[in-house]
């Protein structure tokens, strides 16, 4: 086994991801929506908490496939927020309501670092295959029944129950729904493998 599965720098990055994906489900059981919990960018830090400290690449990038374009799009509207003022896509007005910092909040930063930080880990550990996005759909599907079965409406947790974006889709929602989280996590794993930057080889067995 090689050296860096012993390195200190992964076994910080997954505990943080762990105590970050801990305090985020404290949070939804302060504020008393425990539902929240089903957040696909919730569980995607426990799950890439556990994929670091296991050394993991596989786990890890089944979530790095789901949330980088969701993820990307909060940013963008919390950014365009910060500097210039006013809306963009309304996604992020929660955190500009009140100027108060709350527990909410301070979780809600992981927008910003989760996914690069996820990706830092992958090219210290290495990766031995590139189909994760497998696991992403069989996570999708499982959040998606669980949000439906267990989640009140009003909460619209993932988007799953209306776009979180001011559209008006012509198909039925559900459908537009698995069509655009499919796309964009099948995506996001294909374009990821192209970019050399991104150091995420893959191993050949000996």
């Amino acid at each position: 086994m090689r050296k860096k599965y012993y390195s200190p720098i992964l076994t910080c990055i997954g505990i943080f991801f762990l105590v970050v994906g801990m305090s985020a489900i404290v949070n939804t059981f302060i504020n008393e929506e425990p539902t929240q919990i089903l957040y696909l960018c919730y569980l995607g830090l426990l799950l890439m908490g556990v994929g670091v400290l296991t050394r993991n690449s596989f786990l890890i990038l089944s979530q790095v496939y789901i949330l980088t374009i969701p993820l990307a799009v909060w940013n963008i509207d919390f950014f365009y927020q910060l500097f210039a003022g006013g809306p963009l896509f309304g996604i992020t007005d929660y955190f500009f309501v009140e100027s108060t910092i709350t527990l909410g909040k301070i979780i809600s930063l992981q927008h910003i670092f989760s996914v690069p930080l996820a990706l830092y880990a992958v090219n210290l550990i290495g990766v031995n295959r590139k189909d994760g996005w497998k696991l992403s759909f069989v996570e999708i599907i499982f959040i998606f029944l669980a949000v439906t079965a267990l989640s009140p409406s009003e909460l619209n947790v993932n988007c799953v129950y209306e776009p979180c974006l001011d559209i008006s889709p012509r198909l039925p929602y559900e459908l537009v729904w698995f069509f655009a989280i499919f796309s964009m996590t099948f995506f996001t794993s294909k374009l990821l493998h192209r970019f050399r930057f991104i150091k995420v080889k893959v191993k050949t067995k000996k």
